[in-house]
């Protein structure tokens, strides 16, 4: 099954080979927080798409092209902070979460899917703050309270909610023994979970397939897998002439509900 075949993920495609791609992947990013393509088959591709929209970020896991390979590394996945580096279901996460300012763009590239499982997903945190203003206005207040949740160790104190410029939100999250939620965030977390769990959507994706999207409005993950699986990871900011949303524009509790 292709990107573009797959219902749940058509909206969101653009054809990297196109002349207008780059114009086309910001406008949907703008959009939708979230932009699938293909033909991307090798390293070297990913690190040349990424230029023509990036501007990388290095991270602790990357190699010097700030490419991050993701696969299962046994026992490395034990540690607090590398459970992406293992076979288990990695949780829906913001990248860098610890940071003032995490980078907007993740991008994600399959090189080699798993014999079974592993599948990428994505959730819309527009959906999850629609939801949670649809059904429980009070727990939605809560996760917007400043410094009620320690990302990381030491880490950035802020809200998994957090107001930006225009209006606009955006969404921080880990849930992989790195957070400490305070009061009132913490009474929320078990609703949080369960709104998150209704607003999966799954990318299967095959060799060559990708996605890019916005660590500022959408949460991703995986589930569990067996057999080898790898994946190349950038992570950046756009290019300074492609403008994008500082977040997502709350949608009104009465169309959530």
């Amino acid at each position: 099954m292709t990107l573009t075949t797959h219902a749940s993920l058509a909206n969101h495609y653009v054809n990297m080979a196109s002349s207008d791609a780059v114009t086309r992947a910001t406008a949907i990013l703008a959009r939708d927080g979230l932009v699938t393509f293909d033909g991307v088959h090798d390293r070297e591709s990913v690190v040349r798409l990424a230029g023509r929209l990036l501007s990388p970020r290095e991270h602790r896991d990357a190699d010097g092209d700030c490419v991050t390979i993701i696969s299962d590394r046994g026992s490395v996945a034990g540690r607090l902070g590398y459970a992406g580096f293992g076979a288990a279901e990695l949780e829906p996460h913001t990248e860098s979460s610890a940071l003032a300012q995490p980078p907007r763009i993740v991008m994600l590239v399959c090189a080699l899917p798993a014999d079974h499982g592993g599948e990428s997903y994505v959730v819309d945190g527009a959906a999850v703050y629609a939801d949670l203003a649809g059904h429980s206005p009070r727990l939605l207040q809560a996760l917007q309270q400043p410094a009620t949740v320690r990302f990381g160790d030491p880490g950035h104190w802020g809200s998994v909610l957090e107001p930006t410029l225009g209006g606009r939100i955006r969404i921080r999250l880990r849930l992989d023994g790195l957070e400490h939620f305070t009061e009132p965030a913490a009474e929320a977390v078990p609703l949080l979970r369960t709104v998150i769990s209704k607003h999966v959507q799954e990318l299967p994706l095959q060799p060559g397939q990708g996605y890019l999207l916005d660590n500022w409005r959408m949460l991703h993950g995986r589930r569990s897998f067996h057999g080898p699986r790898l994946m190349y990871r950038i992570l950046g900011d756009l290019l300074a002439n492609h403008d994008l949303p500082l977040g997502f524009k709350p949608p009104n509790a009465k169309a959530a509900a």
